[in-house]
């Protein structure tokens, strides 16, 4: 096996792995019970008062958190 063989395979797994990752934890937020130390806590407090203070509270926050507003569509109050 040459170098570059040998370099392919560990990249071809990380990048495999973490695309499988990111669709596993991508899922709705359960505001009954958030998970403490992501913001999500922060996020469901929003969610409560409304859209406007979710969207606002996401893009505030995007580049801290990386929230994303489907994942928080059960928790908005109705308007």
């Amino acid at each position: 096996m040459n170098r570059i063989t040998r370099k392919l395979y560990p990249t071809a797994a990380f990048l495999v792995t973490a695309t499988l990752a990111t669709y596993v934890n991508a899922k709705p937020v359960d505001c009954a019970r958030p998970a403490v130390g992501t913001g999500e806590v922060q996020a469901c407090r929003a969610a409560a008062q409304g859209v406007s203070e979710l969207r606002q509270f996401i893009q505030r926050t995007q580049g801290i958190y990386i929230l994303y507003m489907q994942d928080f569509a059960d928790a908005v109050r109705p308007s």
